[in-house]
């Protein structure tokens, strides 16, 4: 009993600090191309390497983070080739997603989430943290109810990696966000959202699809 309790406090201590550092990698508290220096994490966290290495692990496993042999381990580096992938897979997962959460979302859960989007139409953010902070609870509202609607454990855990890897990117564009941004991100979700309100699930795709290429480009111009 003693080593099972020391075993699940290591994988609960392993869990903290992977969430610790793929919030810090994903808000570049820890920059991209920054090597992570495991021992004097374990100083500052008070803790071993073991449960440090396993976290990093895991995010190597997602891909924010690189190995480098004999150098160690870096925050993976942001590029104009990895947006381009992750938004062409993301693409192809979220329009099988909402194909398959379609007609199981509620219509009570959908009349709740356009009254918030005519909500937030009313918000006229003036701080940069005020506006990733709303594009950030649009984003969660839609998406993340077509992925708890999906059916699909793995894909809604895949789509999920896509996301957060992507938030890496609107993390550095956050200072140059502006009104009309914004209002292009609003009416390509409310589109979505009235799609699937009035049970036209092949218009809810497209359009789904239409604001993925959108966000891929708004995203993209950024970095050009």
């Amino acid at each position: 009993m003693e080593v099972l309790k020391k075993s699940l406090s290591r994988y609960v201590l392993t869990d903290e600090i992977y969430a610790l550092l793929k919030d810090q990698i994903i808000n570049h508290q820890i920059v991209p191309g920054e090597k992570i220096n495991i021992d004097q994490l374990a100083r500052e966290l008070e803790v071993s390497n073991i449960p440090i290495r396993e976290a990093l692990s895991r995010l190597t496993a997602e891909g924010l983070v690189n190995m480098v042999p004999f150098k160690g381990m870096y925050a993976t580096d942001m590029t104009l080739q990895e947006l381009d992938e992750i938004f062409e897979i993301r693409m192809e997962l979220e329009c099988l997603a909402i194909r398959k959460a379609a007609s199981n979302i509620p219509n009570s859960l959908l009349v709740d989430l356009k009254t918030e989007m005519e909500r937030w139409s009313n918000k006229k953010p003036e701080e940069n943290t005020e506006k990733i902070n709303l594009i950030a609870e649009m984003n969660q509202s839609l998406h993340g109810l077509i992925l708890d609607y999906c059916s699909n454990h793995t894909l809604k855990n895949l789509i999920t990696m896509y996301i957060e890897k992507i938030q890496r990117y609107l993390t550095v564009i956050q200072k140059r966000m502006d009104q009309q941004l914004i209002e292009e991100e609003w009416n390509e979700h409310m589109l979505v959202i009235s799609c699937l309100a009035t049970r036209n699930f092949e218009e809810a795709e497209q359009a789904l699809l239409k604001h993925l290429i959108n966000s891929h480009a708004r995203t993209r111009s950024f970095f050009i």
